[in-house]
């Protein structure tokens, strides 16, 4: 738009300044889509406008010159109407060749707002250098800010329903506890004092009865943590991975040295992000690969850092050599409680990766799946270097 201002400009420093009498401007005008106009500061009015003006606004051009210094007030939305007038006195100060704009609403003849995006420039001075004229070409941008607006209540609807239901499963989960918690002790009192009465089938009931409460406090556990990390924003902070990853090794390290597990570890850079989320991405994506792991072999893991090229990013990747994974499964395994093993096979809940790719998520990252059968499985998360 800016252009078509430049143009209009040079062909009113020609001279051109009767607008009925002048052909060209008519002509170039007239093939223009945008409303063209030329407000006169004096009279407050508009002198000129091109044909577009009735596509946008259903009005003619005699139409709105006969509104005269009533145009703004009749047709300008009312909470607008102030900022118009405003935007017209920065005019007052603006350069020529510059360009300044402005959106606001104006009533259609039908009665409905049509939202336009007005570029203003100075058409004409007094001897004062005082704006007598400017000029502007108008677009139609009604589309693009019902758009704006409708993603606008659909993020606030999400953001709604996404508190609603973050407060509703911690407050479910968490209340599970009281009463599993509960029944444990009673279970566990019955054993104490009534076990030397009871019969061998009777004791294995109760001894299924507590591990399955063992399994639902477990599971309790895991969506409170996932409810957690759904609802923690995060405050971006330097966390040094290396850290972190040895403070993992250091407490697997039992576990590690009984499974004559192979364990090799780059160089970790500092990045940005919530140190105890990637605390518990990494430790969840570095107990998955000590966890999955061929039967006759011992696990071997690498954990690499590697930086993107011409961005501040770098691909930290956790990589076995264990089962791996069916390709036609990479979407399933970050879906809440999906188990691609059975339980007697591999411990777990089917939580761990749903909330690391949460985690991911808030670090405005993805977690990507590299695997295959009996091909291990490599998962790389990108991450803001400090």
């Amino acid at each position: 738009m800016p252009n078509n201002i430049h143009m209009l400009q040079e062909v009113a420093q020609a001279g051109i300044y009767a607008w009925d009498a002048a052909p060209f401007l008519q002509k170039v005008t007239d093939i223009l889509p945008n409303i063209v106009y030329v407000y006169n500061h004096q009279t407050q009015s508009n002198e000129y406008s091109n044909h577009s003006i009735g596509a946008a606004l259903g009005y003619s051009t005699g139409e709105v010159q006969a509104m005269g210094a009533d145009m703004m007030p009749m047709l300008c939305h009312p909470d607008d109407l102030e900022r118009v007038f405003a935007h017209f006195g920065h005019l007052q100060s603006l350069h020529d060749g510059e360009v300044l704009q402005l959106e606001y609403r104006v009533k259609h003849k039908q009665g409905s707002w049509v939202w336009l995006l007005s570029n203003d420039a100075v058409f004409e001075r007094d001897r004062r250098g005082q704006v007598i004229r400017h000029i502007g070409v108008a677009t139609d941008i009604t589309l693009q800010k019902t758009a704006e607006e409708s993603a606008r209540f659909e993020h606030q609807r999400a953001v709604t329903i996404n508190k609603e239901l973050r407060a509703f499963s911690y407050s479910m989960s968490h209340d599970m506890k009281t009463p599993s918690n509960t029944l444990n002790l009673l279970l566990s009192e019955l054993t104490a004092s009534h076990g030397p009465s009871l019969d061998e089938d009777a004791m294995e009931l109760l001894r299924m009865a507590h591990i399955t409460l063992g399994q639902m406090g477990d599971l309790v556990d895991s969506l409170l943590k996932y409810t957690q990390v759904v609802d923690d924003d995060v405050v971006p902070e330097p966390v040094a991975l290396g850290d972190i990853v040895h403070s993992i090794l250091d407490t697997n390290a039992d576990r590690i040295r009984a499974s004559a597990a192979r364990i090799a570890v780059s160089d970790m850079p500092t990045v940005l992000g919530d140190r105890a989320q990637l605390h518990t991405l990494l430790n969840q994506l570095i107990d998955n690969a000590l966890k999955f792991y061929r039967t006759g072999s011992a696990p071997d893991v690498s954990i690499s850092a590697v930086p993107e090229p011409d961005t501040n990013r770098i691909a930290l990747t956790i990589r076995d050599h264990g089962i791996g994974i069916e390709p036609n499964k990479h979407e399933e395994i970050f879906t809440i409680f999906k188990r691609l093993n059975m339980e007697t096979e591999y411990s777990g809940r089917g939580l761990g990766l749903a909330i690391c790719q949460r985690i991911a998520a808030n670090h405005d990252s993805h977690i990507a799946v590299a695997s295959g059968p009996a091909q291990g499985t490599s998962f790389t998360i990108r991450l803001t270097q400090v």
